[in-house]
């Protein structure tokens, strides 16, 4: 296949946002008609796409490849949250069979990420910690079940992007700070750390330093505004981000993850603009 995101592309390659349909609160910039909205995004110059879908089979994955090939992007990654959010699938539920159905479901998106070289990412999937369950314990179980699925994405040549996520939606493993330690007190192989914007915004004292102490274990980027809209339409440094960024030597995909505000075209050049003006 040869949608494939790589160093063809350069440094940093830019990455659009794609689901089915998109909403005023969903954080996916593009939705619709996939082969449309891959022209619009390669017109625009993004170098590739983010898919968003709540299941593997749901996703149009052969009519995506055609687009990307005719247009020359690649896909970067899969996004798994609406496996949770949609479904209640996650990886440290309680219930085994809950359990054993996300850690099938995300080993699904690992197949489909497989033919892309994409990554995919572990966010809220990781579930949030029951009032009955010890936080360690929690870590514990929740490490158990992405080893297997970094172990499984390994031998098809797919990593793993796990992100840290504000408290509002997931009650553990907020700051950068606390998701770079669990990766590395596990040693989770195959596995970098997915930094987002917009969720630092709110976790993280000082973007800048999370950045830098993250290093060699940053594998992705989402940018947003302090209010989810494209870069520019908030009040968030960016400035300081992307010196952080150069400093650590960065060279993975930027995304645009963040609202279809005011509308999802608008936002599509805004963030592309706004993100060069930084780079």
């Amino acid at each position: 296949m040869k949608a494939v995101l790589n160093s063809t592309y350069g440094k940093n390659p830019l990455i659009a946002t794609l689901c089915a349909e998109t909403s005023p609160g969903s954080p996916v910039i593009m939705g619709g008609d996939p082969a449309r909205q891959i022209g619009l995004a390669a017109g625009l110059g993004y170098d590739g796409v983010e898919l968003h879908w709540g299941s593997p089979a749901e996703i149009p994955l052969a009519v995506i490849a055609d687009a990307c090939e005719t247009h020359g992007i690649g896909v970067a990654a899969f996004a798994t949250g609406r496996s949770y959010v949609r479904d209640g699938l996650n990886l440290i539920d309680v219930n085994d069979r809950i359990r054993d159905a996300a850690i099938l479901r995300v080993q699904q998106f690992i197949d489909a990420a497989a033919p892309f070289q994409a990554k995919v990412m572990i966010g809220c999937i990781r579930g949030n910690i029951p009032e009955y369950l010890d936080r360690e314990a929690a870590h514990d179980r929740l490490a158990e079940a992405v080893h297997r699925l970094a172990s499984y994405g390994e031998a098809r040549g797919v990593g793993l992007i796990f992100e840290s996520i504000n408290r509002y939606e997931n009650n553990y493993l907020n700051t950068a700070a606390e998701t770079a330690a669990f990766l590395r007190h596990y040693q989770l192989p195959n596995t970098k750390i997915l930094l987002d914007t917009f969720h630092m915004n709110i976790e993280d004292p000082i973007l800048p330093e999370s950045i830098r102490d993250c290093g060699d274990i940053l594998g992705y980027v989402h940018v947003a505004d302090s209010n989810r809209w494209y870069p520019g339409a908030g009040h968030l440094g960016f400035h300081d981000v992307f010196s952080a960024l150069r400093d650590i030597g960065y060279s993975g995909p930027i995304s645009a993850e963040c609202l279809p505000m005011p509308d999802s075209t608008t936002a599509l050049r805004g963030w592309i603009d706004g993100v060069r003006s930084f780079l």
